[in-house]
C-alpha cells in the first residue's frame, strides 16, 4: 500500500495546504515546495512526523493512476469468504517462491521449475500458466498492495443492460402505475404491463424500429435494482421515504442565551373547563417559545382558537417582557422558582405555516430587529428542540392532570376525559407555570448535560439580554398593522373609525387622503397608532364610539359587524351595533351551556379565553349534572342562587341606549 513516507517528491497535504518535498539537506531537516504557489520552506523531520500523528497531514498520491490499482480489494480482508482468501494465499505462495529465487525473469526456463515445485509442495492439481504469474506480479507491483491478488470474481460479466433505451424509459412509467394502483405489486404485473406498454408502442412504429420486450428474468434484475428509497417512495410516498431515509446530523448550535429561539403550537392533550359552567370547553392550543442555548421555554400563550400569528406574537410578547407569575387561584400552589428570561431573540425559527407568512409578523421582526428563519414544509426535525419539548410536556405533564385526553384515543379504554376535566384556564396557566419551572427547570437535560436553569444562569453571566426602550416601544412594534388614508373624519379600520386632534399635523403637512400605516391591538380595539409617511414616532388615536370598542376584541367586533350586515343596517346605526352585541352575547352564553364541546369551545374564542385574560372568577356551577360531581371532586360550592355572570365580559357591561329592546 503506497503511503507517506519522507522521500523526495513526496506530495502531501499540511493544514489543506499541498506541499511537496523538494530536498533532503543532511543536517535532518526538510526543504518543502507548496504546491500551488511554488514557496519554499524548511522544517524539521520530527515537526512533520508530529503533524502526521495529529492527523494534519494526509498523503497525496500524485502518481498516474493504474488500472490494476482499480482491481484492488478494498474492504477488509475478514469480510472476504473462505475460498477467497485461500485463492490469495495460494496467489502470494507462487510470487514468493519466484521472488525467493532471486531476481525474477518472467522466462518460461526461469519460472516453470518454481511453478513446478511450489504446485507439488502445496499439491495444487491446477498450476498456474506464466501469463497468470506475470499478471499477479504486474498487479502487486503497481498497487503496491497485497489485496491486489484477491480474486475479483463480482467483476466478470457483462456490467450492460440487456433491455434498449425505449423499454427501460417503458418500464420506469409501468413501474410507477403499478405502485400507484397497489403499493405490493409484484414483479409478475409490473412484466404483464410492460409487455402490454410494449405491444402498443410497437403498433405505431415501423418492423425495423420495434422495441425488443425485455425477458421475464431481465425484468426481475432491473426491479431489483432499484434504490429502497425510489420503492419506498413508490409505495408509501415521498414524506415517509424523506422520514425513513433521512439522516440523524446534529441540532443547530447556539453558543449563548437567545441566539436562536424556537417556536411552535400544539393542542395541549387536557380538557379545560369553564369556571362557570363547568363545563369542558374543549383542549386549548398551547404556543411557546424555547431557547436553544438553555432549553429553557422563554414565553408562552394559550387559548383556544386555531394556531395563529396573534397566538405567535403573544407568546413573543411573553418571552420578551420580564415575568411575574400567574395567580390562578389555587392558593396552596406557590412556584418556588423564578423565571429568568426575558429579551429579544436574534433568530426566531419558525415552520412554513401560513399564519408566518403575513406582513404583521415580517413587520414586527423587522422593528425589533429578529431574523425570522422558515423550516422547511413539513420537515419538523429543523426545529427539533421545541418539536421534542412539546412532547415532553405532553407525556410529563398533560398526561398526569386530571381531564387528559391522552396522546392517542385506544390509550383511553373506558376513561372519558369529558367527565374528568376539573380544571380552568386559569388554574391550568399556574400549574404549567409550576411544572415549567420547578420541575422542567430543575431537571437535568440530555441535550445539555445540565439542567436548564443553570445552563441559561451560565450564559447570563456573559451576555445581557436586549430589551425595547420601554414598554410602550414593545406595544408600538407588537401588533397586527394596516394601511389607511387619513382623512378629516379620521381612519376606518375593521368598521370603527379612530380620529383625534393629534392627527391633525399629519393632515396639515402631506395633505387629506395621505396613506398612513396603523398598527392596532387584535385583543383591544379600543385605540390605534398612527405613522405619518416620514413619522420615527407615532401618535395615539382612540376610536370616536370608545365605549363600544374598549376591550373589544377584532374577533368579537366581526361577529358584530356580520350581525349588522344580516339585519341590514348601516354599520354607523349605534342602535343596530348594540341589538348586535346583545344578541351575540345572549348567543355565547347559550353556546357555553351547549352539550355540544364544538361550541362551547367556540363560545370560548369568542369571549377571548387566553393567556392575556386576566383570572376569572370561579363561580357556582350551573347545571344539576355537574354540582354534584364538582362538588365531590373539588369541595367548591353548589348552591344555584347566584346567577350566571356575563359569559362575555368583553361584550356585557355596556349601557343600553336609548330605543335599545
Amino acid at each position: 500500500m503506497r503511503g507517506f513516507t519522507l522521500q523526495k517528491n513526496t506530495a502531501f497535504e499540511w493544514a489543506g495546504v499541498g506541499y511537496r518535498i523538494q530536498a533532503l539537506p543532511p543536517d535532518g531537516k526538510v526543504l518543502l515546495e507548496a504546491i500551488a504557489t511554488g514557496g519554499l520552506s524548511l522544517h524539521t523531520k520530527n515537526e512533520l512526523l508530529e503533524a502526521y500523528r495529529q492527523g494534519a497531514i494526509t498523503f497525496l498520491d500524485s502518481s498516474p493512476k493504474n488500472p490494476a490499482q482499480t482491481l484492488a480489494f478494498s474492504r477488509p480482508l475478514d469480510e472476504l469468504p473462505e475460498q477467497l482468501r485461500a485463492a490469495a494465499a495460494r496467489r502470494q505462495q507462487y510470487l514468493r517462491a519466484i521472488y525467493e529465487a532471486g531476481s525474477p525473469r518472467f522466462t518460461k526456463r526461469n519460472i516453470e521449475p518454481i511453478i513446478r515445485r511450489v504446485a507439488s509442495e502445496m499439491g495444487d492439481p491446477k498450476p498456474p500458466s506464466i501469463t497468470s504469474i506475470c499478471r499477479w506480479h504486474y498487479q502487486l507491483i503497481h498497487t503496491q498492495d497485497a489485496r491486489a491478488l484477491v480474486p475479483r470474481y463480482d467483476l466478470r460479466g457483462s456490467r450492460q443492460r440487456h433491455a434498449s433505451k425505449e423499454a427501460l424509459l417503458l418500464l420506469e412509467t409501468v413501474v410507477e402505475e403499478a405502485y400507484r394502483t397497489s403499493p405490493m405489486t409484484s414483479v409478475g404485473n409490473i412484466y404483464a404491463r410492460l409487455l402490454e406498454k410494449i405491444e402498443a408502442e410497437n403498433r405505431g412504429r415501423l418492423s425495423i424500429d420495434q422495441i425488443r420486450a425485455p425477458s421475464l428474468r431481465t425484468t426481475y434484475r432491473l426491479v431489483s435494482d432499484i434504490t429502497a428509497y425510489t420503492k419506498t417512495t413508490l409505495r408509501e410516498g415521498k414524506q415517509v421515504a424523506e422520514r425513513k431515509f433521512r439522516f440523524s446530523a446534529l441540532n443547530a448550535k447556539a453558543e449563548r442565551p437567545l441566539e436562536r429561539v424556537e417556536a411552535d403550537h400544539t393542542p395541549l392533550d387536557v380538557f379545560c373547563i369553564d369556571p362557570n359552567t363547568w363545563l369542558p370547553l374543549g383542549r386549548p392550543t398551547f404556543t411557546i417559545l424555547i431557547d436553544v442555548f438553555s432549553r429553557f421555554p422563554l414565553g408562552y400563550y394559550l387559548s383556544f382558537g386555531a394556531p395563529s400569528a396573534a397566538a405567535l406574537v403573544g407568546a413573543l410578547r411573553h418571552a420578551i417582557l420580564p415575568k411575574t407569575l400567574v395567580d390562578g387561584g389555587l392558593s396552596n400552589l406557590k412556584t418556588s422558582g423564578n423565571w429568568p428570561c426575558h429579551g429579544i431573540p436574534d433568530v426566531l425559527v419558525v415552520d412554513n405555516g401560513l399564519e408566518f407568512h403575513g406582513v404583521d409578523l415580517e413587520g414586527i421582526a423587522l422593528d425589533l430587529g429578529i431574523t425570522i428563519q422558515f423550516c422547511p414544509k413539513r420537515e419538523p426535525r429543523f426545529k427539533g428542540v421545541v418539536e421534542r419539548f412539546l412532547k415532553t410536556v405532553n407525556y410529563s405533564f398533560t398526561h398526569q392532570l386530571p381531564g387528559t385526553s391522552l396522546a392517542k384515543f385506544h390509550l383511553r379504554g373506558d376513561y372519558d376525559p369529558l367527565k374528568h376535566a376539573l380544571i380552568s384556564l386559569d388554574e391550568l396557566k399556574q400549574i404549567l407555570e409550576k411544572w415549567l419551572l420547578d420541575v422542567y427547570a430543575e431537571s437535568v437535560h440530555r441535550g445539555i448535560k445540565t439542567t436548564p436553569r443553570k445552563r441559561w444562569q451560565e450564559g447570563a453571566m456573559s451576555f445581557e439580554p436586549r430589551l425595547p426602550g420601554s414598554i410602550s416601544t414593545l406595544q408600538r412594534r407588537i401588533g397586527k398593522s394596516a394601511e389607511r388614508k387619513l382623512r378629516r373624519p379620521g381612519i376606518e379600520l375593521n368598521g370603527i373609525r379612530y380620529n383625534a386632534i393629534s392627527v391633525a399635523p399629519i393632515i396639515r403637512r402631506y395633505g387629506e387622503g395621505v396613506l398612513v400605516r396603523v398598527l392596532y391591538d387584535p385583543e383591544d380595539l379600543g385605540e390605534v397608532l398612527v405613522w405619518g409617511p416620514d413619522d420615527e414616532e407615532p401618535v395615539v388615536v382612540p376610536a370616536l364610539d370608545l365605549e363600544y370598542a374598549k376591550g373589544l376584541t377584532e374577533l368579537q367586533n366581526s361577529l358584530i359587524q356580520q350581525q349588522v350586515r344580516e339585519y341590514g343596517a348601516a354599520a354607523s346605526d349605534r342602535h343596530a351595533v348594540y341589538r348586535a352585541r346583545a344578541e351575540i352575547a345572549q348567543q355565547v352564553q347559550e353556546l357555553m351551556l351547549s352539550r355540544k364541546l364544538s361550541a362551547r369551545k367556540r363560545a370560548a374564542r369568542i369571549q377571548g379565553l387566553g393567556s392575556a385574560e386576566p383570572p376569572a372568577k370561579i363561580g357556582p356551577p350551573a347545571t344539576q349534572q355537574n354540582r354534584k360531581a364538582a362538588k365531590k371532586a373539588q369541595g367548591r360550592p353548589s348552591s344555584t342562587d347566584t346567577e350566571l355572570p356575563p359569559p362575555l365580559p368583553r361584550i356585557e357591561g355596556v349601557k343600553k341606549k336609548r330605543g335599545q329592546g
